[in-house]
């Protein structure tokens, strides 16, 4: 569905049209490919330039098309199909801002609440500032995982399966967050050298300063991920050492056991037996069986195997 909104002049609020208006803003929200055939046919662009816009798999890019800037990004969002970003497409025409997204975007609707913008006229002011929003919610996000992170890092004592599967989760995420800001670092800085058009022309400080915020966020995704596998490490060596430490518990356990049950075993044979006419044969073969066990447990102890 294709919605379409309009702000006249920064210190007018958004309004909702029925029909799109020159200098409006375009957005559609879990596209299909009929939303799609009518932007093609509003903005005379070619429907196969627009058909990766639905892919929720798409890299960021940049494609020219006349007088059509046509980008490509992703934006972090809630888990979705083992997806932690979202495909969201911007196209630039003389006429036009549009955007669009295959799926529920919180980042546009939120674009409605704010106040202070610029005109739906001034386009590449708008792509700028959209670009901007997006390098701010990567940072918003990557900065929750990190106070996750490091609230877990408190007590290491207490390692469970549930934080090693958490941090795996978190290391997935980043990951994806990482490849998305690397291919969208390629892409601004590819819009940043296309000094032919007029978002260099008019924002080339405004595109530096986003190229620079999103090196930002890539360098603490990266921070971040080493930080989580050195955790991960350190859980696995607490989780090898807790192992190794049942293991030989078990094992001395074991063979303090095995002491009663071999005199045990003995005794048990239909033959003569030391002890076997001797009214405290029971007693005194317990107490040796107590006394060998405990002696063997005793070593066990001071070996620390215990």
């Amino acid at each position: 569905m294709l919605l379409f909104f309009n702000k006249p002049s920064k210190i007018d609020s958004f309004v909702s049209l029925q029909e799109p208006l020159r200098g409006c803003w375009i957005h559609v929200d879990e596209a299909k490919q009929e939303d799609l055939d009518q932007i093609c046919s509003l903005v005379g662009l070619d429907p196969s330039l627009l058909s990766d816009a639905l892919d929720r798999y798409e890299l960021p890019r940049l494609e020219r098309a006349s007088d059509d800037l046509l980008l490509f990004v992703r934006h972090p969002l809630e888990e979705e199909r083992a997806l932690y970003t979202g495909t969201l497409t911007l196209l630039l025409t003389p006429h036009y801002f549009i955007t669009i997204s295959p799926v529920k975007s919180f980042l546009i609707q939120n674009v409605l609440q704010k106040k202070g913008l610029v005109s739906t006229s001034c386009h590449s002011d708008w792509m700028r500032q959209v670009l901007l929003w997006i390098e701010q919610e990567f940072n918003v996000f990557i900065r929750k995982i990190r106070h996750s992170v490091l609230s877990q890092e408190k007590d290491l004592g207490s390692v469970t399966s549930e934080d090693i599967y958490a941090l795996t989760k978190y290391e997935e995420t980043l990951n994806q967050y990482l490849a998305s800001l690397e291919a969208l670092l390629l892409t601004l800085e590819k819009l940043f050298l296309m000094e032919s058009t007029r978002v260099y022309k008019q924002n080339k400080e405004m595109v530096e300063d986003i190229i620079n915020h999103v090196k930002q966020s890539h360098s603490l995704c990266e921070i971040l991920i080493k930080n989580i596998r050195s955790l991960r490490d350190a859980y696995q060596i607490i989780f090898a050492n807790s192992l190794t430490k049942t293991i030989k518990l078990l094992t001395a356990l074991t063979i303090v056991f095995t002491i009663p049950n071999i005199v045990a075993s003995v005794y048990g044979m239909n033959v003569k037996l030391p002890f076997a006419e001797s009214a405290g044969a029971f007693s005194i073969i317990m107490a040796i069986m107590v006394l060998l066990s405990g002696l063997c447990g005793y070593w066990f102890y001071r070996k620390k195997l215990m």
